[in-house]
């Protein structure tokens, strides 16, 4: 019963509806910079998973750890929830561990399962905030700023949450854990300040012109209240979602088009971004969300270094690890991979009764773990320093239309989870395993071209010194389950007299990879590619890498 109270009262707080539309910040097409060819300098690639919500915190963390996931991002941290009364005669109430928040519960829970800890605090708060949020339901639990007699309350409450987590030996939380294994508590170091803070959706103004100004008062009033508490703080800048306008790799000219035709909001958001990215002082990482395919991630890499005009650590904060089947919402929708069957796949997927549940279920797993896999190879060779994965778990409250988050409601690295005991990994979990026993720590990554074999992405990666590729098939149409299997031959010129072929697990009977040794003739490796990829590398190294020895 407390599981379902917790869900109830987490909906019943989003849960406010009315007809006016999500007030994003204003478009000026004339001050928009387009990609322009710069890459991030960041890297070697880190991986994150994320929990959105108090419930299930000692289910979640051990069956998420089966990723290899280095950090955790505990999601939503609301100061309203926290601190739900205003302070009396200057004194501050804060409940850490209601059930509504079990922030230290979820602290303790993810650090015991070995993860470093990224926090999203978000100024939501009923009794401080200056206006109400506007845009229905979509946008009920959107952060507005504080009333200029509450940000000292803000910044208070800020400080307050970094001090209780930072390990310093004042005023801690008593169950922080030893992640690092150097036999002293870790503090949590990262923070996001919002959410999204240029869509409109999840933080909004007094008025949409102001949301961009007032974002960026809110953010540095939390850095400094946060650097004030721990000097070592990093603090992150709620980005921009990246939609399916980004698939594909369109031109710039190409972008420009869309930008003008698209919804405002589309204008408005890129330009609210580039005028944060500026604001150089206030943050130490920038976050984008990548909601789409994993092609949009260059156009994305470029565009945020553009706009940025330096080099900044980029971070994926929030990355979808299943394929879009519907573009949700439609008014954004540039690029859908499944324009005329998206919405019959999603209501098989969606309905348990359907005669095809089971086996469009089961396609989308097998497409989901090697969209997180490709996003992950692709993510490392663009320069990003990190990658977050959503979701822990499906939302079931995003199957509402009306918050034209329907994409997003199956997401979920795990199965549901029943309250009593670990929920069971799917597909995903040992793709993303197998990208962290493999590759993670890599010292070099670039594309290259196999000697023969149209439609390859194909990369080498040097880890511990030693060769690694990756390489898949890629026609760019996308596959529904109906489809018949697509491949191609590839040749490639490797050196080691054998090899070791892992080919990523997508079905839910794979503990880990399928492996195969291959012999190159002449030097040249011929293989079969499908759109499922593959790992190579010299046999003997592979056998003493954890995901290749868990597998037997």
């Amino acid at each position: 019963m407390r599981t379902w109270r917790i869900w109830f009262l987490l909906v019943l707080v989003s849960a406010v509806v009315s007809g006016c539309s999500i007030p994003a910040p204003p478009c000026d097409l004339s001050g928009i910079v387009y990609p322009s060819g710069k890459v991030l300098a960041g890297g070697p690639l880190r991986l994150g998973v994320i929990d959105a919500s108090p419930v299930f915190p000692f289910q979640l963390p051990g069956p998420l750890a089966q990723t290899q996931a280095d950090f955790a991002v505990l999601d939503d941290v609301r100061w309203g929830l926290i601190e739900p009364q205003p302070p009396q005669n200057g004194f501050h109430t804060y409940q850490w561990d209601d059930e509504i928040v079990a922030l230290d519960t979820r602290v303790q829970a993810y650090q015991s399962a070995g993860f470093q800890l990224v926090m999203v605090l978000r100024a939501w708060n009923t009794w401080a905030r200056a206006v109400a949020p506007q845009g229905g339901l979509a946008a009920a639990a959107a952060s507005t700023p504080p009333k200029p007699e509450f940000l000292a309350d803000y910044s208070a409450w800020v400080a307050a949450v970094v001090e209780r987590y930072d390990a310093d030996g004042v005023d801690d939380f008593a169950g922080l854990q030893d992640v690092d294994g150097d036999g002293r508590p870790d503090p949590v170091r990262y923070y996001q300040i919002e959410t999204e803070a240029v869509s409109g959706v999840w933080w909004q103004g007094t008025t949409p012109a102001q949301a961009t100004t007032e974002y960026l008062a809110l953010l540095r009033a939390a850095a400094a209240a946060a650097r004030g508490a721990y000097p070592e703080v990093k603090i992150l800048l709620a980005g921009i979602p990246a939609l399916d306008m980004l698939d594909g790799f369109p031109t710039a000219a190409g972008l420009q088009d869309v930008v003008t035709n698209i919804d405002p909001a589309v204008c408005g958001a890129i330009t609210a971004y580039g005028q944060l990215l500026a604001a150089t002082d206030a943050y130490d990482i920038a976050a984008v969300h990548s909601l789409a395919d994993y092609t949009g991630l260059q156009v994305l890499a470029d565009w945020v270094r553009t706009l940025a005009g330096r080099d900044v650590p980029v971070w994926l904060t929030g990355a979808t690890s299943a394929p879009a089947l519907l573009g949700d919402p439609p008014t954004l929708r540039v690029n859908p991979l499944y324009p005329t069957s998206g919405q019959t796949l999603w209501n098989k997927l969606q309905n348990a009764f359907d005669p095809d549940h089971a086996r469009v279920e089961s396609w989308y797993r097998q497409e989901q773990a090697r969209l997180a896999f490709k996003k992950w190879v692709y993510a490392a060779w663009l320069g990003f320093d990190a990658l977050t994965l959503a979701f822990e778990q499906d939302r079931f409250n995003y199957q509402d239309s009306r918050l034209g988050l329907r994409d997003l409601a199956f997401q979920g690295l795990l199965d549901d989870a029943d309250g009593f005991s670990p929920p069971a990994v799917r597909p995903v979990v040992r793709a993303l395993a197998l990208a962290q026993g493999q590759l993670r720590g890599f010292s070099s990554v670039q594309k290259i071209q196999p000697l023969a074999g149209e439609n390859v992405e194909a990369f080498l990666f040097r880890v511990e010194g030693l060769p690694v590729y990756v390489l898949w098939y890629d026609d760019h149409t996308a596959q529904g389950p109906d489809d018949p299997p697509v491949s191609t031959q590839v040749q490639l010129r490797v050196r080691a007299p054998e090899l070791v072929a892992m080919t990523v697990p997508t079905r839910r009977d794979q503990t880990g990879p399928d492996i195969q040794v291959v012999t190159p003739v002449d030097g040249v490796l011929t293989l079969n590619l499908t759109e499922t990829p593959v790992i190579l590398r010299g046999e003997w190294t592979a056998l003493y890498l954890p995901q290749v020895r868990n597998s037997h």
